[in-house]
């Protein structure tokens, strides 16, 4: 062997110059990998001298190809099941069954490309290859978003592109580890090339379709596979994964997509859900004529003081604290944290609720497929001009499409800017934004009230670059705030809510003197992802269980203004999936009986969203434990109308009956 070894090194220089660019590349990893632990350093050094004399290795003969598969095929599955799940935590709550669920899908993995290629080693190199990829999808995943890669993440995988410049990309040690052992794993796979004649690979084929096919019923089509039953985490999706590994959870997940039909639904149920509703409704007041609407999704725009006590060296939102005439504050509840802006939007515009759906979906990229109603659709039927702004390209969310179906008469995006760009971190600043809605409401069409819906980009994550720092961080809970962590992703952000409120302390001073009456209303779409050891920090001595802690990091500020004098009631803490009936409430407008269907369910339950719900006793409840009450089994059977049907019952959804009194 060692002969052969040399022989093939003088013959081909070529493979001894890459052998050895290969070892260099793993040296250097080894390098930024070891964090002092003796152990792992001779591992990763072991793995680079094996990866170096496995490319310089002639091709293996049966005799000793078959063996060394079969120890590849038996250790290597568990490994690539442990390395892409050690770096983002310790595996001490896996499940029962999730090891050797997910290890049969590893292997199926390599049967796949096995029917495809009809080559072993095509098969474990480029098999290995796919988990390393994935492995890194899922790591940047949870260190951006906190969560798993789920089945809708790549329909939005444009959108992620528009904006990856702006984060840190870093591998910690133990992700570092990770990767020496896939490339590795990709090394050696590919030099395990098994000879077999045509029969031989028809049986393995046949075999392969078997085994694939197995798993994937035994996976998607028992109840409970290998008789047991497996547990996803609903209000706290990212502990999922804990619970079930990152494959395993997207599966479960996958499976979970199907909507049912609600039991009794029907046209002439919901036509008496909505007449119970409009016999119910009473009208807390009206303007004699409709006012203009500007609603505003600032991007990550939250006040972290839900969180816990934050002690800075100034205030970071003093215009919003101070804002009090003519205007309405109150905490808005979202089922998204650190990313998914367009779930957020969705309930905004449309009144339906994500806690109604599977945690994996994004509606806007999949039961969006048909015009439905929305908060711009009810409007422009009451003869209201409506456009839709955001400051990015026109198809990420595929908000090109989505405009259309919800009913916007324009849709205005980047490409079709008309005031000078200014760039906060490398997205366009608040500031610039609401100069371009300022020059809009300025353009408008004057014979018609007019709607504009903004989404804001400038507080998008990743918390560094170009920041001007005139506030720092003193104390977090009780914490010294250098000893709390991620100080610097946490003293950006605040700095950047800081620059939204002197934008938006702008934008309302210009409508403040406009002589129309204007209804301005800005609410955060989601908080940002600010790691483990802040949140330790600012939730110390509270003595709160996880659930409200979880909760507690999904909760945002609204706040509706007026230039006029307004007589509103208070419509205290809600979720975003009351706000349209809520923002056609302040207007004085009527609502559709759908809406109307809302501010009475939300008397009943204020907070509905996937990470919990809460009554109007202040109790804490999952969505699954209310699934069957009759006021969330009515919500549900309208949502479904909307959101499945085609021809939906526009006389519910969209059309209003005003008060000729």
């Amino acid at each position: 062997m060692f002969r052969q070894i040399i022989g093939k090194i003088k013959s081909n220089p070529l493979r001894l110059a890459f052998s050895g660019a290969v070892v260099v590349l793993l040296g250097v990893l080894t390098i930024f990998a070891w964090d002092g632990i003796t152990k792992r350093l001779l591992i990763c050094v072991g793995l680079t001298v094996l990866s170096g004399l496995a490319l310089l290795a002639p091709r293996l003969p049966n005799r000793i190809s078959l063996p060394l598969l079969a120890v590849y095929l038996y250790y290597v599955p568990l490994k690539i099941f442990q390395r892409m799940e050690l770096p983002m935590h310790d595996m001490s709550r896996i499940m029962d069954g999730v090891t050797e669920l997910t290890i049969a899908f590893i292997i199926c993995a390599y049967l796949v490309i096995f029917l495809f290629t009809q080559s072993s080693a095509v098969a474990l190199g480029a098999g290995s290859a796919f988990f390393l990829v994935l492995f890194l999808v899922e790591y940047y995943i949870w260190k951006f978003r906190g969560d798993f890669l789920m089945p809708n993440d790549l329909g939005a995988a444009g959108t992620a592109i528009s904006v990856m410049g702006n984060y840190n990309y870093g591998l910690s040690p133990e992700a570092l580890y990770s990767v020496i052992y896939f490339l590795f794993f990709i090394i050696l796979g590919s030099r395990i090339r098994i000879k077999m004649s045509r029969w031989v690979h028809v049986g393995v084929s046949v075999l392969a379709a078997l085994l694939i096919g197995g798993w994937y019923y035994t996976v998607m089509d028992l109840p409970n596979p290998l008789g047991k039953e497996f547990v996803v985490n609903y209000w706290n999706i990212g502990d999922t994964r804990n619970l079930n590994g990152a494959c395993m959870s997207y599966f479960w997940l996958l499976k979970d997509r199907k909507v049912d039909v609600p039991e009794s639904y029907s046209e002439k149920a919901l036509a008496v859900i909505a007449q119970a509703a409009a016999a119910d409704y009473e009208m807390p007041g009206k303007t004699q004529q409709g006012p203009d609407i500007i609603m505003i999704m600032n991007e990550a725009w939250s006040d972290l003081r839900v969180l816990g006590n934050l002690e800075t060296t100034q205030a970071y939102m003093p215009f919003v604290d101070q804002i009090s005439e003519n205007a309405l504050r109150g905490n808005l509840y979202v089922s998204i944290l650190g990313g998914l802006t367009a779930n957020s939007e969705f309930e905004g515009l449309t009144g339906n609720s994500l806690s109604l759906l599977s945690p994996t979906v994004i509606p806007y990229q999949n039961q969006v497929q048909h015009d439905m109603p929305s908060l711009a659709r009810v409007l422009k039927a009451q003869g209201y001009e409506t456009m839709a702004m955001h400051p990015s390209g026109e198809y990420t969310w595929n908000r090109k499409r989505v405009y259309t179906y919800f009913g916007f008469d324009t849709f205005i995006h980047q490409g079709v800017w008309e005031v000078p760009y200014e760039y906060v971190k490398g997205f366009i600043s608040d500031a610039c934004n609401y100069r371009e809605i300022v020059h809009r409401y300025e353009t408008r069409n004057r014979d018609a009230p007019f709607f504009l819906f903004d989404v804001t980009i400038q507080n998008h994550g990743g918390y560094y670059g170009e920041v001007p720092m005139d506030i720092d961080l003193v104390r977090v809970g009780e914490t010294a705030a250098e000893e709390a962590g991620n100080l610097y992703d946490v003293q950006t952000y605040l700095n950047l809510i800081k620059i939204s409120d002197d934008a938006f302390r702008e934008l309302v001073s210009y409508f403040e003197q406009v002589e129309d009456p204007v209804l301005l209303c800005m609410f955060g779409d989601h908080q940002p992802i600010l790691g483990d050891s802040f949140y330790e920090a600012v939730f110390a001595g509270q003595n709160l269980s996880e659930h409200e802690k979880n909760l507690r990091k999904y909760i945002v500020p609204y706040v509706i203004w007026a230039n006029y004098e307004v007589d509103w009631k208070e419509y205290g803490d809600m979720s975003a999936n009351y706000l349209p009936a809520v923002m056609m409430e302040c207007a004085g407008l009527p609502l559709p009986p759908f809406y109307q269907y809302l501010m009475e369910l939300k008397e009943e339950y204020p907070v509905l969203t996937r990470r919990g719900c809460l009554g109007r006793d202040g109790q804490l409840a999952d969505i699954a434990d209310l699934w069957d009450e009759e006021p969330i089994y009515q919500y549900r059977m309208l949502q479904y109308n909307q959101l499945y049907e085609k021809d939906y019952m526009e006389e519910i959804f969209v059309e209003t009956k005003r008060d000729e009194g």
